[in-house]
């Protein structure tokens, strides 16, 4: 079969670029390694309780400025419910613990209890970035990486601000320190920006070009932080929802081993389990080291080899999930908290805490509270999953890393061990295992000087046909850099299809709904008609297994897993979808229950109305 687009990988920048195509009517295809959507974006379950399983800290919903995220739900036509956080988050500097309010003013007063001879200066800096933001970004929302934007949208904001857009432009090649010193002195501000930083790009003041931190330090003040009603399940939910009402096809637990390529124009896919799909253009989300390494095999000059494997990874992370009983987390804990060790340089107990329940209290039972802890790792970790990851050694080292974490934990929330209910950890080798994340890295090259902007990865690929989205593009990390980076994938396409681009209108109307908090249980609503939020909510008692016996005792073979996760999230065309290969639901007819015997969620509660759900589809 042949399609219009086959996207590689389904993480949150290759759902963005799919749902675009699709939504355009473009026949597409997205094949993903693992058997769910997401990457690094998305959920995990035990015993009912919700884990993010990484990227949580989600900006680019607000209504002005640079706001990605929202642009594509009201591009799709997507509703989506949208928790606000009240600020940002908070660091834990030394012994100071700074409040990142939305309101720079705020913010600043902050600075200056930590700071206090600084007050002016941080005026003038905050004063002067922000007129910069408002010029360069705010008033001419662009989603679209600078590798593929139209030079004559280029031109018209250089000429509606000549003088901020050169000074803006010169920042290309100038290190985040250069523009600091310009307002500071004092060494301790200078680690103050390491740190937040090295939240953003995983880098120093010395190396972070200051053409990204001159809009990072401003643009979430000027947007907030959010995070989607329920869990990220419905923010990558709803992109499958998209790609699937529209006649896209997902392909999962299929890894691409190949992108075949005749007369330097990429034609169709290998997958490992040796066939191949065709199309007219493909879009690779996953890393640049896969796509040279791997995917393109002998279709790459040794220089451009060469380069690839020159690239700095960042630096290999290791998460820790838990549920811990409520009085674990003191009042005033904000649901994104950073702990940092040493101020004066990177350390391993620099660890961003996640408590979402906080906001969301549909993640877990009340009186508990969910937190996933994620922060860099320096020990030298199994490279390989196949083989390494059940060794008695791995083991040992997981555990020694586990306690580690949660040391840190502990001095920041006293008391945190002993109201510990859960517990568990994921390292560099399992993010490589799950995320093909290189060596653990999760964010791919690192955004340092040399290897930045242009100097990445680009949207269009030197192979005709062949286009990249993902953290190792020009855009780089974060949830609101690589959905714009499938933005661009899908706007270039569509610019050589001759078909309308996915641009910013002033007159979109809005699909996304910022909900009150704490979110209830009883705020879910989903679907179209009461049928439908009952079933869906039926739907989201399941757990969502890897491996769910369920299925393994249906002698149907049904997709339950697969069925529920997309009733789940008001996919109601995709979960039928499901069912096209039988003549008849098999749930219509069906006297055994085995499949419920056998749910996993019995063991603790009541289990998923599997039978209901399905014949009711």
């Amino acid at each position: 079969m042949e399609y219009d687009v086959i996207v590689i990988g389904a993480g949150l920048s290759g759902l963005t670029a799919a749902s675009l195509l699709a939504k355009r009517s473009l026949k597409v295809c997205v094949v993903e390694a693992q058997y769910k959507p997401g990457g690094s974006c998305g959920i995990f379950k035990r015993k009912d309780v919700v884990f993010e399983q990484g990227a949580a800290m989600i900006y680019g919903f607000n209504d002005r400025g640079f706001s990605p995220h929202r642009f594509v739900f009201n591009a799709l036509e997507e509703p989506i419910d949208i928790i606000k956080h009240d600020e940002l988050y908070a660091i834990n500097f030394g012994e100071h613990r700074i409040v990142f309010y939305e309101d720079i003013d705020m913010f600043i007063e902050e600075l200056v209890k930590v700071f206090p001879n600084e007050k002016e200066n941080f005026k003038r800096f905050y004063t002067d970035l922000s007129n910069q933001y408002i010029k360069i970004i705010a008033e001419n929302p662009a989603f679209i990486s600078p590798d593929a934007m139209k030079k004559e949208k280029g031109l018209k904001s250089l000429l509606k601000h000549p003088i901020e857009y050169i000074r803006f432009l010169g920042y290309m090649n100038k290190n985040t320190k250069s523009i600091l010193k310009k307002y500071f002195k004092d060494k301790n501000v200078f680690d103050f920006f390491d740190k937040l930083t090295s939240t953003y790009c995983y880098t120093n003041v010395e190396e972070t070009p200051a053409i990204l931190s001159s809009i990072m330090f401003v643009d979430n003040h000027f947007g907030g932080s959010y995070y989607p009603a329920g869990s990220t399940l419905n923010l990558i939910g709803k992109l499958e929802k998209v790609i699937e009402e529209n006649n896209g096809h997902m392909i999962y637990n299929t890894e691409v081993e190949e992108i075949i390529v005749e007369d330097n124009r990429a034609i169709k896919v290998k997958l490992d389990n040796e066939t191949n799909i065709s199309a007219k253009y493909i879009v690779n989300s996953g890393t640049v080291w896969n796509l040279y390494n791997k995917l393109l095999k002998e279709n790459v000059s040794e220089d451009i080899k060469n380069w690839v494997n020159s690239l700095e990874p960042s630096y290999p992370s290791v998460v820790l999930f838990a549920l811990v009983k409520e009085e674990a987390i003191p009042k005033g804990t904000l649901p994104i908290e950073m702990l940092i060790g040493d101020k004066t340089k990177l350390d391993e107990d620099e660890i961003t805490v996640y408590i979402l329940s906080i906001d969301d209290k549909t993640l877990c039972k009340k009186g508990y509270h969910t937190i996933m802890a994620i922060g860099p790792t320096f020990k030298e970790w199994p490279k390989g999953f196949k083989n390494n990851y059940s060794t008695e050694k791995y083991r040992e080292m997981k555990e020694v890393e586990k306690n580690r974490v949660l040391d840190v934990l502990e001095k920041r929330f006293p008391g945190f061990k002993e109201n510990l209910c859960h517990v568990e950890i994921s390292t560099p080798t399992t993010l490589n295992r799950y995320a093909l994340k290189e060596k653990g890295s999760v964010a791919g090259p690192k955004q340092k000087l040399g290897q930045h902007m242009m100097k990445r990865l680009k949207s269009k690929s030197e192979v005709d046909s062949l286009f990249n989205c993902g953290e190792s593009t020009v855009m780089g990390t974060g949830t609101p850099a690589v959905t714009i980076s499938g933005i661009s994938a899908a706007n270039l396409i569509l610019r050589e299809l001759g078909m309308e681009e996915f641009e910013y209108k002033e007159n979109m109307k809005n699909y996304v709904n910022i909900v009150k908090k704490p979110f209830e249980y009883n705020q879910i609503k989903i679907g179209k008609n009461e049928e439908e939020d009952k079933l869906a909510k039926l739907a989201l008692k399941c757990q969502f297994c890897e491996k769910p016996s369920c299925e393994k005792s249906c002698k149907y073979n049904m997709p339950i897993r697969d069925i529920n996760r997309r009733v789940a999230v008001g996919n109601f065309y995709g979960a039928k979808n499901l069912l096209k290969d039988y003549d008849i639901n098999p749930c219509l007819n069906c006297e055994s229950k085995e499949c419920e015997n056998h749910c996993v969620r019995k063991g603790f509660a009541k289990e998923v109305s599997i039978r209901e759900i399905n014949s009711k589809l």
